[in-house]
């Protein structure tokens, strides 16, 4: 998650489609581009236009939690299993691709746009995990990485509410279980961003 820009031309790239995943019907996209302001307000700005794909507030097109289509999707994800959140982590580590977003811009993809075309950032995988499990009622935020070592935030992922307790969904580590998230070297820190 890349927050500090060498210009304020920095685009935050918002985006929904119809797209390639031949589950899926393909519509045009819809793209919005906005700069993105420069350093940790980037990052900030970036965590508000999740949390507002989340709850289907950026248009033209955006799908949100309450989306009958996402409910579905969510419900046919969940449908025999015994934890909701193990099975959404399943499916999007294993469904949706980890692809780095552009140089020089921030994609943020909403929930159906990302399950269609099956691949996404740590942004939008993030926006995902969340939108689905939102849209079955439980809680849920994003938190952003800023790792010591480096002058920037780096790294999004979700928690999720369950069980009296905050539970780190990492879509992007596929190579580890459900409730881990990286350490952070001393004096890296993270910050948590509510969406609801």
């Amino acid at each position: 998650m890349t927050a500090t820009a060498e210009t304020a031309d920095y685009p935050i790239q918002t985006a929904t489609a119809r797209g390639h995943n031949s589950l899926f019907a393909a519509v045009p996209p819809s793209i919005v581009e906005t700069p993105l302001p420069e350093g940790v307000n980037g990052t900030f700005t970036t965590l508000q236009v999740m949390g507002d794909c989340v709850k289907g507030f950026v248009g033209p097109d955006f799908s949100g939690y309450q989306d009958s289509w996402v409910r579905q999707c969510a419900e046919q994800i969940t449908f025999g299993s015994s934890n909701d959140l193990q099975a959404v982590f399943g499916f999007v580590t294993e469904w949706i691709v980890y692809v780095p977003h552009p140089i020089n811009a921030q994609v943020v993809q909403d929930c159906r746009r990302t399950i269609e075309i099956g691949s996404g950032d740590c942004v939008s995988m993030s926006v995902c995990v969340a939108t689905l499990l939102a849209s079955l009622g439980y809680q849920v935020r994003f938190v952003a990485q800023f790792p010591n070592d480096e002058t920037q935030y780096s790294h999004v992922y979700t928690e999720c509410f369950d069980r009296g307790r905050w539970i780190a969904i990492d879509s992007v580590a596929k190579d580890r279980p459900l409730g881990w998230s990286q350490n952070l070297p001393d004096g890296g820190f993270e910050t948590t961003w509510e969406i609801f």
